[in-house]
């Protein structure tokens, strides 16, 4: 831990400009979702405090960015028999350092360490929408570890070069959390080639593999190929298309298997100047998204849809989105979840009130059924130089 301070120390006193970015929110809302025990529905009133704090030194040839984010929820049942009650705490810190070897060379390093209490339920924004079985509980204390070294070289403007290598930690911690949500470790790796062929059409040749070992004994190797597609139709419109293959090798104690599967994704952006002041922007996506569960080390092919509006009036933002995701082969087979949410905040010189309504459903236990949220929030940010 010293010599860890002590590299912190000597990074941001190498820095000629230190910039800061200070950033605090607050969310109370109410729950209504499906109750602990077959009485019915349960309501839980719940206070979320997050905060954040970043410092980034730069330098002729490099700069390097810290942030640490920590946050509190405090919950309190109001009717029924939720399965989960009680506090809750994360912390979240990353450490990036990007460096210009030479005029077209650049080398970037990247650090990340998520701590505390996850939660998974359908209407939770603390996780992205997952490919695979849902935990057996709402709340699983987790710990994520990745590092990321990422070498970019542009032969040109329109070619460039990306090749990263990394090993990362996810899942439970604690024999408890362990028991719902095992943890895995492993290695991971990407290569990518990006040729604008022309101001309009962009290709991506990306190339991936990792490996994770699971805490119950399995393994699982994914290596995938894939072409993307970008198109911009117009200044306001933007199309992509991808596909490609992966390949998902999975083993045990008494078990190996192997199989090749698609993925893929078609989508579309729009970004529409309604007035000076006034701007409408949207978006859609469909992917095909290979994985693996982690309690089977089994491969998992889930086709998942998502899209977004938002409104922006001067300093009021209007927004609804929506997002379903089906598991149409493999491990738990026909596991399903929606997500509804629509929004509104108001930009305040730093400081933004908001409001949102959101509604999710799922036919995984324990959450099966409708949740409900509605959120009041306020947030504030600046930053400024040292």
């Amino acid at each position: 831990m010293l010599g860890i301070a002590a590299s912190l120390g000597l990074l941001l006193g190498a820095g000629e400009a230190l910039r800061w970015n200070a950033a605090a929110e607050v969310q109370a809302r109410g729950r209504d979702e499906p109750g602990g025990t077959a009485a019915g529905r349960s309501g839980l009133a719940e206070l979320d405090l997050h905060g954040q704090l970043g410092l980034s030194p730069q330098w002729p040839d490099g700069a390097a960015t810290l942030i640490w984010s920590p946050s509190l929820l405090l919950r309190q049942a109001v009717s029924g028999a939720p399965e989960t009650t009680g506090n809750g705490t994360r912390q979240l810190g990353r450490a990036e350092i990007r460096a210009r070897l030479a005029p077209a060379t650049r080398l970037i390093s990247r650090t990340s360490v998520d701590w505390g209490l996850t939660d998974f339920s359908p209407l939770s924004g603390q996780v992205t929408p997952i490919v695979g079985p849902l935990p057996a509980r709402r709340f699983v204390r987790t710990l994520g570890v990745e590092t990321m070294l990422d070498f970019t070289h542009a032969f040109s403007r329109r070619l460039e070069l990306s090749v990263g290598a990394g090993v990362q930690r996810s899942g439970g911690i604690g024999h408890d959390a362990v028991s719902v949500l095992p943890f895995e470790v492993g290695p991971q790796a990407t290569a990518s080639l990006t040729w604008a062929a022309d101001r309009r059409n962009t290709l991506t040749f990306l190339g991936s593999g990792s490996e994770s070992r699971f805490s119950n004994g399995f393994t699982s190797v994914l290596s995938g190929l894939e072409a993307d597609w970008r198109f911009r139709a117009s200044p306001h419109t933007l199309l992509d298309a991808a596909g490609g293959l992966v390949l998902v090798r999975s083993s045990g104690p008494d078990f190996s298997s192997r199989g090749t599967y698609g993925s893929g994704a078609l989508g579309a952006a729009w970004d529409l100047p309604v007035a000076p002041q006034r701007a409408l922007r949207t978006s859609f996506h469909v992917r095909l998204v290979p994985g693996v569960d982690r309690v089977t080390a089994l491969a998992i092919l889930a086709i998942r849809a998502d899209g977004n509006a938002e409104l922006t009036d001067g300093r009021l933002r209007l927004g609804v989105s929506g997002s379903q995701g089906h598991i149409i082969s493999g491990a738990a087979l026909g596991a399903d979840d929606l997500r509804l949410e629509a929004r509104s905040s108001w930009d305040a010189h730093g400081w933004a009130p908001e409001i949102r309504m959101g509604a999710a459903r799922t036919n995984q236990l324990p959450f099966a059924g409708w949740q409900f949220q509605a959120l009041v929030g306020l947030r504030w940010a600046d930053q400024g130089l040292l």
